[in-house]
């Protein structure tokens, strides 16, 4: 025959074990939340650069309270060709991806084709749910 009455000391075990397995679960979530955000990001950010739209492209930088966003003059004349990451770090304690990019892209004014190598860094901030490039923006010479 069962007992169907419980001791108190299994009920608390119990609850304690099914609020542990719904934090994992909800931390796994959020992680991969996250790795969502970051990938939409990434994609996001090199589609505005690839097609010249740098305002867009200004608007993932994370900018200090005493720094004003403004674009150069001179990218009004740059075409990006071609963006590719050729390396990718992601620290998971400090919620930051490092990544180096290499820009093929020409002037209007001359024509001619050159390449840019930028590292950039990501960082998660929780409160907004949002990645930020948190590194200098792209300057072409």
């Amino acid at each position: 025959m069962l007992n169907t009455r419980q001791s108190p000391i299994f009920s608390v075990l119990s609850w304690l074990g099914l609020s542990l397995a719904a934090l994992l679960l909800g931390a796994c979530a959020t992680q991969g939340e996250m790795m969502d955000s970051l990938n939409k990001t990434l994609r996001g950010y090199e589609k505005a650069v690839r097609w010249a739209k740098f305002d867009a492209a200004y608007s993932y930088h994370k900018w200090n309270t005493d720094q004003e966003a403004s674009i150069p003059t001179n990218m009004e004349n740059i075409r990006v060709t071609k963006y590719e990451s050729s390396s990718q770090r992601f620290d998971q304690q400090k919620l930051i991806m490092k990544q180096t990019i290499t820009l093929h892209y020409y002037n209007t004014g001359d024509l001619r084709e050159r390449s840019l190598k930028h590292r950039h860094e990501w960082k998660y901030f929780p409160e907004s749910k949002r990645w930020y490039l948190t590194s200098d923006p792209i300057v072409f010479p």
